[in-house]
């Protein structure tokens, strides 16, 4: 017997390098991010033409563009483009009414089953107030989480002057979302103009889109990036396990150490983008990125921020991240869970979600 045999009985036990690879390849999580109908679908095109900022090692992050509307879709940069409902609405749209959106995507369902079913995290955006997103949506949401997807939701709301139709619309949707989701991330639109009065209506929607794909990337990120300090997939169960309306806020601050941290946290707790407020939160995510000069004390620090600004009985879960790029820095990002709001009795709705 080899000195080797005797130090390591079991040594067949062993796997050589090729067969580790594919293990943690078959570990990968499976991410998908479904944008539905126009707004959802324009949200995540501008998502895939950046997909060099979700990749990662133990991950795959996929975009699917979903809409009743072909011509919409051929403008539209994505993983895969699905015309949902195609004998109902003959690829041109639902009419700006949410039940052709949902009869639409109960049409589809075998093959939004094929997709879902290989999701570990299904991200369903959608805007709210149309036909497709507010009606498609929910139902491509349920169909994901009845195949055991995390499933998280984020809508945007219109504004005002899109008329009080649009407005009831929006207000049902969001309730058939968080029957169909596991949480929704809210972004008003509304809140979004008030913020930038005097920009383009493009330039603002851009932004909106810029600031829903920072809470994908950081949603994403929050379990699937190696780092000192890492959340993974179970603690995305338990924090969604709050269920209720999600909110999301981000900051950043060049201002000097003992300043940075606590100026980046206002700004995310602030959330400027949503009606319900972090504060009110019972789960919260604190990710938290900086260069190497980041101090252990600034990672205390940002920690009893979080802690001083939810309820006592919250769960508070932290990951951070060291990057070159943010040497001077700090950004804060914040995903809170469980807000009470005006949609706390989503049953009330008539939807069914089966066909």
């Amino acid at each position: 017997m080899s000195d080797t045999d005797s130090m390591f009985p079991d040594a067949d036990a062993f796997i050589d390098e090729e067969e580790l690879k594919k293990i943690v390849e078959d570990t990968k999580q499976k991410i998908l991010v479904f944008g539905v109908g126009g707004a959802g679908s324009n949200t995540i095109s501008m998502m895939a033409q950046k997909k060099d900022m979700f990749e990662s090692e133990s991950a795959e992050v996929y975009f699917i563009a979903t809409n009743t509307d072909a011509q919409h879709l051929k403008t539209i940069n994505a993983d895969y483009r699905f015309v949902i409902g195609k004998e109902l609405c003959k690829g041109r749209g639902a009419g700006a009414d949410p039940k052709v959106g949902e009869e639409a995507a109960k049409e589809s369902s075998a093959e939004i089953d094929n997709l879902v079913k290989q999701a570990n995290i299904a991200i369903i955006v959608a805007g709210m107030g149309g036909g497709t997103g507010t009606g498609a949506g929910p139902v491509i949401a349920y169909r994901a989480n009845m195949n055991n997807a995390i499933t998280i939701g984020i809508a945007s709301t219109p504004l005002e002057a899109e008329g009080k139709v649009r407005e009831t619309n929006a207000d049902a949707g969001i309730k058939n979302f968080l029957r169909a989701t596991d949480t929704v991330i809210l972004f008003s639109n509304k809140k979004l103009l008030e913020m930038v009065p005097k920009e383009r209506i493009d330039a603002a929607f851009s932004l909106a889109n810029s600031i829903m794909m920072d809470a994908i990337i950081g949603i994403v990120e929050s379990v699937t990036k190696t780092n000192s300090v890492n959340t993974e997939i179970t603690d995305l169960k338990k924090l969604i396990s709050r269920k209720g309306i999600g909110a999301f806020g981000v900051g950043i601050s060049d201002s000097p150490p003992g300043q940075r941290v606590k100026e980046a946290f206002q700004q995310a707790i602030n959330n400027p983008f949503s009606d319900v407020k972090i504060r009110d939160a019972k789960g919260l995510l604190i990710s938290i990125i900086g260069g190497p000069d980041l101090a252990s004390s600034e990672h205390m620090e940002a920690m009893k921020l979080a802690k001083d600004s939810v309820s006592e009985n919250a769960l508070i879960i932290q990951r951070y991240e060291t990057k070159l790029e943010y040497e001077g820095r700090v950004k804060i990002i914040l995903f809170a869970t469980g807000i009470k709001s005006d949609y706390d009795n989503p049953n009330n709705t008539d939807i069914s979600f089966d066909n």
